[in-house]
This record gives C-alpha cells, sequence and structure tokens, in this order.
C-alpha cells in the first residue's frame, strides 16, 4: 500500500493525478500569498488579478503583490511539510525514489531516515545516485518502463500471500 507521495515538485502533477496523501516540500504553485498581510488566492483568481493588473502583477487586496507558495531560492522548506515528510520516511517499509538524483538537501536525506529505521530503499531513475549502492533496488531505464516492471513484480508477490 502507498502511504503518500513526497515531491519537490510544484507544478500540481500530484494533485491532478489524484494523489490522496502528498507533501509537496517545495510548496505548490495552485495558490499565492500576500507577504504583508497572509490572504491567499487560489491560482484562477491569481491569474485574474494578473490579467487586470496594467504591470501584469497580481495583487492582493491590500495592494502587496502575491508571492506564488513555492520554496525559491534562499528561502526555506515548509516546516509542517519536512516534518510529515520525516514521519514518512521514519516509518515507511519501502521508500521509492523515482527520477530523482537525490543530491538536493534536506529532501535528499529522507532515504537515509527510512533506511536508520529499518526501511529499504527503491530508486527508479537515470543516472548515478549517491544512495546506489544502499538500494535494494535500483533501475536506470526508462521510468515508465521500470515502474511497469515493478508494479507487476509486486503484483505477482501479492497474488502469492494468501490466507
Amino acid at each position: 500500500m502507498l502511504d503518500a507521495v513526497i515531491t519537490q515538485n510544484i507544478d500540481q502533477l500530484h494533485a491532478r493525478a489524484g494523489t490522496r496523501e502528498l507533501v509537496e516540500v517545495h510548496g505548490t504553485i495552485a495558490h499565492s500569498s500576500c507577504l504583508r498581510c497572509g490572504a491567499r488566492y487560489p491560482l484562477p483568481e491569481v491569474r485574474a488579478r494578473q490579467a487586470d493588473d496594467d504591470r501584469r502583477v497580481p495583487r492582493c487586496d491590500c495592494g502587496e503583490a502575491l508571492k506564488p507558495d513555492v520554496v525559491l531560492f534562499g528561502e526555506y522548506l515548509p516546516v509542517d511539510a519536512l516534518a510529515r515528510a520525516e514521519d514518512l520516511a521514519a516509518g515507511a517499509d519501502l521508500m521509492l525514489c523515482i527520477g530523482s538524483s537525490l543530491e538536493v538537501h534536506p529532501v535528499a536525506q529522507l532515504p537515509l531516515i527510512t533506511l536508520a529505521a529499518g526501511g529499504k530503499l527503491a530508486i527508479l531513475t537515470r543516472g548515478l545516485t549517491p544512495l546506489d549502492g544502499k538500494a535494494t533496488v535500483r533501475m536506470g531505464g526508462d521510468i515508465v518502463q521500470d515502474i511497469d516492471a515493478l508494479l507487476h513484480a509486486l503484483a505477482l508477490t501479492a497474488t502469492v500471500v494468501t490466507s
């Protein structure tokens, strides 16, 4: 059973795909906030406000420019999202690392948390990662084909287990 998806992506693709438990450690483009008053606006409203502004800058009702709720260079990750990701990593029997170089910290440390708690690691990505030697499963081909093969193998395993 998949407990959650932890992503550094900000593009809403996981949410739009129907992911039930999603931890977006770099935030999301789904909404923007005012740095002055804290008001929050969904993306369609931000786009409308941008279109209505002469300088094409989306603005809050208070007049301040809106900032997308994503982590920009030099900013800290959202504390709650990182804490949730760490809790999930510590409780994972298996962490799937898909399409990641495992070099962007602090998120790159999540697999180490899983390993330290006794879980296993499967890495599906092209190119080398610093954790390849610690992975129980390491696949470096086409991601879609590798995921299909992994799901097939897991389905075969699931059919063997009976009560």
